[in-house]
């Protein structure tokens, strides 16, 4: 014997579907946004800031040689003087400051670029899990989610049709029941007519 499905709330089936649908969508844009981050953050570790402290490092090579060559001329111009080049000494220091400074930074930089890349590895596997439910079951689920509320919709359709012909037919029956009735009045009126004519011809 069939039995009838317990339907309780299909607004909230079409609800759930909804929530799943826009959880899938926001899911993915995370998922790219945080992907472009990390592209970029790659880019400027292992590219930009590498090419940045090596020309950094160069152009101050090329300013302390300008330097070293001003304190020899000063050097040469001021024999005599008891303070020295004292000016050009400052600038060579400084140039030379420069240089250390550039280089601890371009190895600082492919320091980060490592490991860099080992989080970002990390971070891809695991994040692929979740990228492959959103492409594969949650879909799925979306799907089926679909098919439910279709099956559902199409059931309440035959149900309410079922019910409307339950209504008509049980509104149809009394009038045949009083229309049977009517023929057996009419019956026995003959009857008790027949009846008369017999008694008068007595």
């Amino acid at each position: 014997m069939s039995q009838a499905a317990n339907v309780r709330s299909l607004e909230s089936l079409k609800e759930f579907r909804s929530a799943l649908i826009k959880f899938i969508d926001e899911a993915k844009r995370a998922i790219s946004t945080a992907d472009s981050e990390v592209s970029h953050t790659q880019v400027w570790l292992q590219s930009t800031q590498p090419t940045h402290w090596i020309q950094a490092e160069r152009r101050s090579n090329e300013l302390l040689a300008q330097a070293k060559s001003e304190l020899f001329r000063a050097t040469i111009s001021q024999p005599d003087n008891p303070r020295g080049p004292t000016d050009q000494i400052r600038l060579v220091k400084r140039r030379q400051a420069e240089i250390k400074d550039a280089h601890d930074k371009l190895l600082l930089t492919k320091r980060w670029s490592r490991k860099m890349e080992r989080e970002t590895n990390e971070y891809r596997g695991a994040i692929t899990p979740l990228l492959s439910a959103l492409e594969g079951s949650l879909n799925k689920a979306v799907f089926i989610i679909d098919k439910s509320i279709q099956s559902l919709e199409s059931y309440l359709a035959t149900s309410v049709k079922s019910s409307e012909q339950e209504i008509s037919d049980s509104t149809n029956a009394p009038s045949i029941a009083r229309g049977g009735d009517a023929v057996q009045e009419q019956q026995k009126d003959e009857h008790a007519d027949g009846s008369s004519t017999t008694d008068k011809n007595n």
